[in-house]
């Protein structure tokens, strides 16, 4: 059996962790969330909470507090490894990259958006965005794609790391149902950008199909949208449920209900929910978006569809319910690729970004 701690606290008790509070929801918060499980005495500071505009300038004050108070009085502490993300986030993570560079301290930034490219295009200053990147010692990134964008904005290809995300072994539990329909999991924000609605009006564009042949269960927090109203209104409540956000043992239990996941994003960095299915041996219905293409291969782990192309979702949904076997197949495929994700070898590589700082 695996040691818990995976990083000991030889070297964490070299650097600071500075992201969203794990109390948050979303792809980063598992990431930290399971960083603080496999580091050994984990030293962070939350720089964000969900809230109005006093709770997160609050939270934002007193991590600038804490960040330097920690840094000019612990000597230990030689990196400061910031989780950020795009818009907003970025531009918080750039107060602390300035802070932690005038107190002589290694700076990682950890970029987790999936809409960097929007924001960077977007943005009227570029050039101060790239400037502000390699600023930092190291920027770590999700995916070989990530990686060859930032270097085409002008960031320092020798700064730039590929470090997969992490996900944890799977909690496997012996499958019990016999209804003989496809069970379908969506697991991630509810939101035009994820897909969640391109899939739902694709199944109700074929609701006298898939009624006796699909089970749907979707969960995530709502961002735009009213998914129940939708579900309601097209007449989906016996085959498509919406469970909220969902976590603990009934993320569990919905991972081992799953026979195949889908996602069917606009944009992604490379999503914690993918590699988390891909562990349980399920094959996955996803775009070609972000880091997705290199590790989900058409009809050997998986099916690619285009982005908003309903008819591509339908199709794939379609596969799978009349060729069961290949479910199987594939999600022993799957396991095989995410292999790479476990924790030993992700922060073994880790390990290595952190000594050659701390040469």
């Amino acid at each position: 059996m695996m040691n818990q701690y995976v990083i000991n606290k030889n070297i964490s008790k070299k650097v600071l962790y500075l992201g969203v509070s794990m109390r948050t929801k979303g792809g980063m918060t598992a990431v930290l969330v399971s960083y603080n499980k496999y580091i050994e005495r984990m030293q962070f500071i939350p720089t964000w909470k969900l809230g109005n505009k006093l709770i997160k300038s609050g939270y934002a004050f007193q991590a600038i507090i804490r960040t330097f108070i920690q840094c000019y009085f612990n000597k230990n502490i030689r990196i400061v490894h910031i989780h950020g993300a795009a818009n907003a986030s970025f531009y918080r993570c750039k107060i602390f990259i300035n802070l932690a560079k005038k107190l002589g301290k290694k700076v990682i930034l950890h970029e987790h958006a999936a809409d960097f490219v929007e924001f960077y295009q977007n943005s009227k200053d570029q050039a101060t965005i790239t400037q502000i990147i390699n600023r930092c010692d190291c920027l770590i990134v999700l995916s070989e794609s990530w990686k060859t964008f930032f270097k085409s904005i002008g960031v320092n290809e020798n700064k730039i790391h590929v470090l997969n995300n992490i996900v944890s072994p799977p909690t496997l539990k012996p499958q019990t149902h016999n209804d003989k329909k496809l069970h379908l999991m969506y697991m991630g924000e509810i939101s035009i950008r994820k897909g969640g609605f391109d899939l739902l009006q694709a199944i109700s564009d074929n609701r006298e199909y898939f009624k006796d042949k699909l089970l749907l269960r979707m969960g995530g927090n709502e961002v735009d949208g009213n998914i129940k109203a939708f579900i309601q209104e097209h007449k989906l409540e016996d085959f498509v449920t919406y469970e909220g956000w969902i976590k603990g043992e009934k993320k569990i239990e919905c991972l081992n209900w799953e026979d195949v996941y889908i996602l069917p994003s606009y944009n992604e960095g490379l999503p914690i929910a993918i590699l988390e299915a891909m562990s349980y041996k399920h094959p996955i219905i996803s775009t070609p978006v972000g880091g997705i293409p290199e590790v989900i291969k058409n009809y050997e782990n998986g099916i690619l569809v285009q982005p908003g192309n309903k008819e591509e979702i339908i199709e794939a949904i379609k596969y799978y319910i009349e060729n069961p076997e290949s479910i199987k197949n594939q999600g022993n495929k799957a396991f095989e690729t995410v292999q790479e994700f476990f924790p030993e070898k992700v922060f073994s590589d880790l390990s290595q970004i952190y000594q050659s700082l701390l040469k």
